[in-house]
C-alpha cells in the first residue's frame, strides 16, 4: 500500500517555494529517466519542508512512480526500522507477502523459550535495500521521508545504503530534516549523501513580497501596517505566520475592511512558542486537557488509544478533538490523528511541569498496557518516569520484556536497570526477567555487567530451565571474550553446565557439541573434539535433537579439514539435516571444494547464502561470506572480483577479526600487482599478533601470509622465511591443506635462497609427513615442489605446475614453472628455459600480477632475450578499458535490461558485491546512471 496525500497532480507549489519544487520534480524525471538521486530538504522548525514534501508529493504521482514517504516521530525515535517502516509501509498484515515476511523480521516476537528473538541490524538493512531493489525493478520509485530528525539510527543506516544506490537504480530519494544540532548517524547521513552529489535545498525565510502574499492568502485580503509589523516578528517564517494569523483571528483581533486584513493589536507574541501557546488558550479546558494527554502520546495517535490512556469514553473524545481539528491543531493522518506540526505538540507538552508530565507517562503507560496496546507504545511512557511502576508494572514487563528486548535492547534495559534492583529476588517474575535482562546486555556487547547480573541472578533462581538458560549465557560471554578464548575456562563452563541435573537431554548434547567445536576451533585438539563430537552425534541421532546433530557434524567436518580429508568433509557436511541451518558449514564447503580443486563449485558456495528465506542473513554472515569469498577466489585467480569482495566486505562491522582477514586478502593482490602503497594501507589496519594462537586460525594466518609476501617484497628474506615458516609449522595444522601446499614450496625457496639447505629439508620432511596423513594427491603438488627446488628436478617442478593447473591454482602454477626455468637454466637449456618463462609469464599477465612478471623479465635477459614479455600495461584508471572482466559482464548485464538482484543471480554473487561493482562502473565512466552505462556497454558489444 503507498501512502496517500492530499491534493493532485495540479496542486500549486506553497508561496514562494517554487523553484524548490521545480529542482525536485526535475529530479524526478531524471529517476524516471534511469538517474536516480538524492535529495535533502533542510531548515528551521516550520520554515515550510513539510509543506514543500507535501506539494512535492502531489506531483511525483504525475509522473507515474511509485511513491513511498512516511514521517518520523520523536517518540519513535529508539525503535528500530520504526521510520523506515513506516515510509515503506513494511507492516505485518501488508498485502505484499515480501513486505509482510520482512515486518515479521524487523518486529520480532519473544520466542517459546522467552529469549529475546535472534536480529541484526546489518542483515535486516540489506532486507530493506533488496525491497526497495525489487520494487525498483517494477517501476520508478520515489522514496519521501519527512522529519528525518526523528528517525531512528537503523533506519538511517538503510537510507545511507539507500542513497549510495540512487544512482544505480531508477529511484528518488527525498529527505526533509529539521536544522540545528543532530545525531552523529545523520550527521554523516548529510556529509555522505552531499559527496556523491545530493541535491541541497535548503529553505530559508521568505522574503517581504512572498510574506505579504502569504499574509493575504491567510487572511482574505492585504495585510495592514500593524498586521505587517506584528508579522516582521515571524522573521519570514510560514508556520509562525500562520499560527499568528490564526491566534489573531481566534482573538476577534483580526478584521477585515475591504482590501485590507488588520489588526486591532499594536503588540504581540515575540516568539512562535508564545503565538502558539495563545492560541491554545481560546480552546476550551477539556480540550487542552486532552490535548495534553495525546502530546505526551507522540505526534500521532488513535482516538481508540487516548481513549484507553485517559480513561475517556471514545465519544465525548471525538467531539473535543473535532474542535481541535477545525481550530487547525490536529490533521487526519490516514486511520489516526496527528498534530499539524510538531511545535504544536512541544509547546502543549511544556505548559505541564516535569513531575506533573512525569506522573502522567506513568499513569498513561499503565492504562495502555492495561487496554492490551502495543509493548513499545507502554515502555516509551514508562521510561519517561522515575518511579517504578508497581505490581501492575511488573506484570506487564513480565510479559512484554522479551519483546522489548529483541525490538530495543537499550529501552528494555533501562527498565531492567530501573525497575528490577527494588523488587523480591525470590518472585518468579523477577527470576525471569533477571534471566533476560543478563541475556540483553550480552546482546548489547556490556560483558562485565552481563557476567555479574547473571552470576548473581544463577546463584538465587530456583526454576531449573532458567538457570540452564543463565548457564548458555556465561558460557556465550567467556566464548565471545577474546582474552577467555582458547583458555580451559569455556570447556569448563561447557562441561559443567552438560554435567548439571537442570541440563534436558538435548539441552545436554546441546553444551557438549559447543565443548567439541571450541576444543577444536580454539585448541586445536583435534582427536579429543573428533571424539566428542562423535559421541554427540550418535546420541543426538538416537534423540532426534537435531541442532546438537548439526552442530557435531559441522565441527567433525571442520576436524576432516584439518586433518587435509576434504572430501569425508563434504560427506558429513552433506548430512546436516535439511533446513538446519550451522553458519559455517558454506564456508567449510567452500574450503573442501577448493581443495579439491572444484573452484567454480567453491566459489559459488562462498558467495551465496543458504540461510533460510524466512530468517535475516546477520552482519557477522554476510561479512565472513565476503571474506572467504575473496579467499577462494584469490587463490583461484580471480583477483579483480576478490577485491570487490574485500571491499564490500570493509563496509561492515567487524566480527571475529574477519577485516583482518580481509586486509591480507588486499594486501596479497596489491603486492603481487606491485602496488605497495595500497598494501602496507592495508597491512597498517592490521599488524601481526603474536604468539599465534588456535583461535586466531586463518584471519590470522591470513594476514601473516600478506606480511611475509610484503617482506619478500622488501627484500627482507629472512624475515619473509621466518613468516613462511611459522605458516607451515603453526599455521597450517589449524587450518587446511592449503596453508601448507603454498607456503611450503615459497619457504623452501627462501631457505635456500639464504643458504639454509637443512632448514629447508625440515620442511620438505613436514610436507611429506603431512601427504602420508592427508586425502591421496591432496598435497602432492607441494611434494612436487619441494622435491624439484631441492633437487634442481625441472621434471618435478614441470608436473606440479600441471597438477597446480587441474586444481585452479594460477599463481602457484606459474611459480612452479618460473623455478623450472630457473633450474634449466643452470643446466644450459636455455631454449626450455625461456619456453617455460614465457608460460610463467602468461599465467602472471591474466593475473596481472607485475611484480612476479618482472622477475620473469629480468630471469629473460639473463638468458639474452632483450626484450621480455611486457608486463601489464596497467589498466586505465577511467573509461571502458578500466574495467575488470567482471564489471564488463555486469555492464553487459546492465545493458540487458537486468537489475542487481537478477545480476546477482545470473553471476552467483551477492547484491552488496553487485552493487559494488556498479559503483565502480560509473566512477570509471564517469556517469550518473545505469541508462548511461547501457548505452555504452551496447555499443560495445556490437
Amino acid at each position: 500500500m503507498r501512502t496517500s496525500v492530499a491534493g493532485g497532480p495540479g496542486a500549486s507549489a506553497p508561496v514562494g517555494r517554487e523553484d524548490e519544487v521545480c529542482t525536485v520534480v526535475q529530479a524526478a524525471r531524471r529517476a524516471v529517466a534511469g538517474q536516480g538521486g538524492v535529495v535533502f530538504v533542510t531548515g528551521e522548525a516550520g520554515i515550510g519542508k513539510t509543506t514543500l514534501v507535501h506539494a512535492v508529493l502531489a506531483r511525483l504521482r504525475s509522473l507515474q512512480m511509485q511513491v513511498y514517504s512516511g514521517t518520523a516521530d520523536m517518540l519513535e525515535a529508539r525503535w528500530p526500522f520504526s521510520a523506515i517502516s513506516d515510509c515503506l509501509q513494511v507492516y505485518r498484515r501488508s498485502p505484499d507477502p515480501e513486505r509482510a515476511r520482512l515486518a515479521v523480521q524487523i518486529h520480532p516476537e519473544i520466542d517459546g523459550t522467552g529469549q529475546p528473538a535472534p536480529g541484526d541490524d546489518i542483515g535486516l538493512v540489506q532486507q530493506v535495500i533488496a525491497l526497495v531493489e525489487d520494487d525498483c525493478e517494477q517501476s520508478p520509485l520515489a522514496l519521501v521521508l519527512d522529519d528525518a530528525q526523528w528517525a531512528d539510527p537503523q533506519s538511517v543506516m538503510c537510507l545511507q545504503r539507500i542513497g549510495r544506490l540512487a544512482r544505480q537504480l531508477p529511484l528518488l530519494v527525498m529527505v526533509a530534516i529539521r536544522s540545528g544540532p543532530s545525531t552523529p548517524q545523520l550527521q554523516h547521513l548529510m556529509a555522505t549523501w552531499q559527496q556523491r552529489g545530493a541535491i541541497i535545498i535548503a529553505l530559508g525565510p521568505l522574503e517581504q513580497p512572498q510574506v505579504e502574499e502569504l499574509l493575504t492568502n491567510l487572511a482574505g485580503a492585504s495585510a495592514g501596517p500593524h498586521l505587517r509589523r506584528l508579522a516582521a516578528d515571524a522573521a519570514g517564517n510560514p508556520f509562525y505566520l500562520t499560527a499568528l494569523v490564526e491566534a489573531l483571528t481566534a482573538a476577534k483581533a483580526l478584521s477585515v475592511d475591504g482590501s485590507q486584513a488588520e489588526t486591532t493589536h499594536t503588540g504581540g507574541p515575540h516568539s512562535l512558542h508564545e503565538v502558539i501557546t495563545q492560541r491554545l488558550r481560546f480552546l476550551p479546558g477539556q480540550v487542552v486537557e486532552a490535548l495534553r494527554a495525546a502530546a505526551l502520546l507522540g505526534s500521532r495517535f488513535s482516538v481508540s488509544e487516548l481513549a484507553a490512556a485517559t480513561g475517556t469514553p471514545p465519544h465525548e473524545l471525538v467531539a473535543c478533538l473535532e474542535q481541535a481539528e477545525q481550530a487547525g491543531v490536529l490533521t487526519e493522518a490516514h486511520d489516526q490523528l496527528a498534530f499539524r506540526h510538531d511545535l504544536v505538540r512541544q509547546a502543549l507538552e511544556q505548559t505541564m511541569s516535569v513531575s506533573a508530565r512525569q506522573a502522567m507517562h506513568t499513569r498513561l503507560g499503565l492504562a495502555l498496557a492495561g487496554a492490551g496496546y502495543p509493548a513499545e507504545r507502554v515502555a516509551d511512557q514508562l521510561r519517561r518516569s522515575p518511579t517504578a511502576p508497581g505490581h501492575a508494572g511488573l506484570d506487564w514487563l513480565d510479559g512484554a520484556a522479551g519483546h522489548l528486548a529483541a525490538r530495543n535492547r537499550k529501552t528494555a534495559l533501562e527498565l531492567f536497570e530501573r525497575i528490577l534492583p527494588t523488587t523480591d529476588p525470590a518472585d518468579a517474575r523477577v527470576q525471569r526477567l533477571y534471566v533476560l535482562w543478563a541475556e540483553t546486555l550480552l546482546a548489547q556487547g556490556r560483558a562485565d555487567q552481563c557476567h555479574k547480573v547473571a552470576t548473581w541472578s544463577l546463584e538465587r533462581c530456583q526454576d531449573p530451565a532458567l538457570r540452564t538458560r543463565l548457564r548458555w549465557t556465561l558460557l556465550r560471554h567467556a566464548n565471545a571474550d577474546e582474552e577467555v578464548r582458547g583458555e580451559p575456562t569455556v570447556l569448563r563452563l561447557a562441561q559443567q553446565a552438560a554435567d548439571h541435573p537442570d541440563a534436558t537431554p538435548a539441552e545436554r548434547l546441546r553444551f557438549l557439541a559447543i565443548r567439541a567445536l571450541c576444543l577444536c576451533n580454539d585448541l586445536g585438539e583435534h582427536a579429543r573434539a573428533a571424539q566428542l563430537a562423535e559421541q554427540v552425534r550418535g546420541q543426538a541421532a538416537e534423540l532426534g535433537e537435531q541442532t546438537a546433530l548439526s552442530q557435531a557434524l559441522a565441527t567433525l567436518a571442520l576436524i576432516e579439514l584439518c586433518r587435509n580429508q576434504p572430501s569425508s568433509a563434504l560427506a558429513l557436511l552433506e548430512e546436516i539435516p535439511h533446513g538446519r541451518r550451522v553458519r559455517v558449514a558454506d564456508t567449510y564447503r567452500a574450503h573442501a571444494l577448493l581443495e579439491l580443486g572444484r573452484l567454480p563449485e567453491a566459489v559459488a558456495a562462498a558467495r551465496q547464502s543458504s540461510a533460510w528465506p524466512a530468517e535475516p542473513e546477520s552482519a557477522a554472515d554476510m561479512l565472513w561470506r565476503h571474506l572467504y569469498a575473496a579467499y577462494v577466489q584469490f587463490v583461484g585467480g580471480w583477483w579483480d572480483d576478490a577485491r570487490a569482495e574485500v571491499e564490500a566486505g570493509q563496509e561492515l562491522p567487524d566480527y571475529a577479526g574477519a577485516h583482518r582477514g580481509l586486509h591480507g586478502v588486499g594486501a596479497l593482490i596489491s603486492l603481487h600487482r606491485d602496488d605497495p602503497a595500497t598494501a602496507e594501507a592495508h597491512l597498517d589496519f592490521s599488524p601481526l599478533r603474536d604468539p599465534y594462537v588456535t583461535a586466531d586460525a586463518f584471519t590470522g594466518s591470513m594476514l601473516r601470509w600478506a606480511h611475509a609476501v610484503h617482506a619478500q617484497h622488501c627484500g627482507r628474506t629472512r624475515q619473509a622465511l621466518e613468516l613462511f615458516e611459522q605458516l607451515c609449522r603453526h599455521d597450517a595444522p589449524d587450518n587446511t591443506a592449503l596453508w601448507l601446499a603454498i607456503p611450503a614450496p615459497e619457504a623452501v625457496r627462501l631457505a635456500l635462497d639464504v643458504g639454509e639447505h637443512d632448514r629447508a629439508l625440515d620442511i620438505q620432511a613436514l610436507v611429506l609427513e603431512q601427504a602420508k596423513q592427508a586425502e591421496p594427491g591432496l598435497l602432492e603438488p607441494a611434494v612436487l615442489a619441494c622435491q624439484g627446488l631441492l633437487e634442481q628436478d625441472a621434471d618435478a617442478l614441470h608436473t606440479a605446475a600441471g597438477l597446480c593447473e587441474a586444481l585452479h591454482r594460477p599463481l602457484t602454477q606459474a611459480r612452479c614453472l618460473e623455478d623450472a626455468a630457473a633450474v634449466l637454466t643452470r643446466r644450459g637449456h636455455r631454449d626450455d628455459a625461456c619456453r617455460q618463462l614465457r608460460q610463467a609469464a602468461t599465467g602472471y599477465q591474466q593475473l596481472e600480477a607485475a611484480w612476479d612478471l618482472a622477475r620473469v623479465n629480468a630471469a629473460l635477459r639473463t638468458l639474452g632475450v632483450r626484450q621480455g614479455v611486457r608486463g601489464p600495461r596497467g589498466r586505465p584508471s577511467h573509461g571502458w578499458e578500466a574495467l575488470t572482466a567482471t564489471e564488463r559482464k555486469v555492464a553487459d548485464l546492465i545493458a540487458q535490461g537486468l537489475s542487481n538482484p537478477h545480476i546477482a543471480e545470473r553471476l552467483f554473487i551477492s547484491r552488496r558485491t553487485v552493487q559494488t561493482h556498479v559503483s565502480h562502473i560509473l566512477a570509471k565512466l564517469g556517469m550518473n546512471s545505469r541508462v548511461e552505462v547501457a548505452a555504452l556497454a551496447a555499443q560495445h558489444t556490437k
